[in-house]
C-alpha cells in the first residue's frame, strides 16, 4: 500500500465524486442528497425463463438473490412450450414470503407461495 496524501497537496484537480449519491449524469461538484422515497428494502418483482424436466414433471427456474426453485407442473408441458416464472416478494420492508406465478405460452397455469406466507 502506498502512503498517498491526496488532500491538501495544493493541486487544483477535483476529487472523484461519490457516484452513489450524485449518480453518473449529475454534476459531480453539485451537492446532492440521495432520494430514497418509495424504496423498499429487499422488495423484488421479476420474471425469469423457466425449464421443464419431463422425468420429474417439474418446472425449474432461478430467482436472483433467492436462488433456484422447482415446482411440480399441474398440466402436461409440450416440448416447444415457452415457460416463464414471475416472482414477487410479500411484505414491504422485510419480505415474509415469496410468491410465484408460472406461465405456459403466456397463460398463467399456477400460482403458489415458494416460502413464507403471502396473502
Amino acid at each position: 500500500m502506498s502512503n498517498c496524501k491526496c488532500q491538501g497537496t495544493g493541486t487544483n484537480e477535483a476529487q472523484v465524486a461519490d457516484f452513489s449519491t450524485v449518480g453518473f449524469n449529475a454534476d459531480a461538484n453539485a451537492p446532492s442528497v440521495a432520494a430514497l422515497e418509495g424504496v423498499h428494502a429487499l422488495q423484488l418483482s421479476v420474471c425469469v425463463s423457466a425449464s421443464y424436466n419431463a422425468g420429474t414433471n417439474q418446472i425449474c427456474f432461478a430467482v436472483p438473490i433467492y436462488g433456484n426453485f422447482c415446482v411440480t407442473s399441474p398440466v402436461p408441458i409440450p416440448v416447444s412450450a415457452a415457460l416463464k416464472a414471475c416472482v414477487q416478494t410479500c411484505g414491504s420492508f422485510l419480505p415474509h414470503g415469496l410468491q410465484c406465478t408460472l406461465y405456459l405460452n403466456g397463460s398463467a397455469i399456477v400460482s403458489k407461495t415458494l416460502w413464507g406466507t403471502c396473502p
